[in-house]
């Protein structure tokens, strides 16, 4: 079978890509004998790592998962992605150093300032499962895809205050000087503390807007900021990864206090209708009251008429049970005072 020109092209344009290897894997950091120290040093939390041999076909399936993992940490301080050929002979120290045998191993490794442990990868080889791991190992919220979650960025306490900021109650000036006083207490570098400046920021402009506009010019504000930001985290490609993760982030505040704002507005709703319902039992309640007094008026002259006539109805009873006991008493008496003068005469005459 004779093959066209076109598609012997075809065939070995496909031929990289079928035969790529963890070797070929973007955004994966390569690690030599002579960098690997320094590399791992270099992050705050740790390196992924995965040791490797060419020729290995497990190695090979890997490359793919391996790439967008190692995309999702570019330039990211907290923890990196790396790769290191340990079927090569001067990597092999190493690869013993770290109990390697077998292809491929994978270990997280935390840099010297954290202990420098090697902690071995035993979930499934697949991006969701390894950015899971890394999440929790470093402290980050990336999904697949190049995403963020909702948690990105965000700071609890200072999710606390802006919880409490758009209450009818919420004396503003107040929760924005704690908020302040929280920020100045950050020092950490992380991507989240460096962003709370942001929440102060949010916070300060919906005032503001609020107090010379109202709050629906206020929460109008804070949805052209989450677009804007939505428009900077969309160019993939044309921004710095660090910028898009930072604008990633910055959109889950506003979003925040969006949230904040719909529910507060859920509230004074809430509220209105609490009070209708109040004043509504308030007024069954009275009514309520008015029939019960009524009712037990009522039940009370029908029981005082009731007991005046049992009570007339026991006098009868009584008066006429004395008059015949009076009766039987006399006809008693009577017939007792005969038989004794019948007794006496009788006595008399036999004497």
């Amino acid at each position: 079978m004779k093959l066209s020109v076109a598609a012997l092209a075809a065939l070995f344009a496909a031929l990289p890509t079928a035969l790529a290897g963890l070797e070929d894997a973007r955004y994966s950091t390569v690690l030599t004998p002579s960098n690997f120290d320094g590399v791992i040093a270099s992050q705050s939390e740790g390196t992924l790592v995965a040791f490797f041999a060419p020729w290995c076909g497990h190695c090979k399936s890997l490359e793919p998962v391996w790439t967008k993992i190692a995309e999702a940490f570019d330039g990211d301080d907290r923890c990196k992605v790396a790769h290191f050929n340990a079927d090569d002979a001067a990597a092999r120290p190493l690869a013993s150093k770290y109990g390697v045998s077998g292809f491929p191993t994978i270990k997280f490794i935390a840099p010297p300032s954290k202990g420098g442990q090697a902690e071995a990868y035993q979930g499934p080889r697949t991006e969701q499962a390894f950015l899971e791991f890394l999440n929790e190992h470093c402290g980050t919220h990336k999904l697949p895809g190049g995403l963020l979650s909702d948690l990105a960025g965000r700071i609890p306490s200072l999710d606390s205050l802006a919880a409490s900021y758009l209450l009818p109650t919420a004396t503003r000036p107040s929760i924005l000087e704690s908020a302040s006083v929280i920020v100045s207490s950050l020092t950490s570098a992380s991507s989240s503390d460096q962003l709370a400046n942001y929440y102060v920021k949010v916070m300060n402009r919906f005032k503001d807007v609020a107090d010379a506009n109202g709050a629906d010019e206020a929460r109008a504000w804070v949805e052209k900021e989450r677009i804007r930001l939505g428009k900077i985290a969309s160019k993939r490609g044309q921004v710095a990864a660090k910028k898009l993760e930072e604008a990633r982030m910055k959109q889950n505040v506003p979003q925040i206090l969006a949230a904040f704002a719909s529910a507060s507005a859920s509230a004074s709703s809430l509220s209105s209708v609490a009070s209708a319902t109040a004043s509504s039992l308030s007024s069954a309640g009275s009514s309520a009251a008015s029939v019960a007094s009524n009712s037990a008026s009522s039940a009370a002259s029908v029981a005082s008429n009731s007991a005046s006539s049992l009570a007339a109805e026991a006098t009868d009873s009584a008066t006429s049970l004395a008059s015949e006991a009076s009766k039987t008493v006399s006809s008693v008496a009577d017939e007792a005072s005969a038989t004794v003068v019948s007794a006496y005469q009788k006595v008399k005459g036999e004497l």
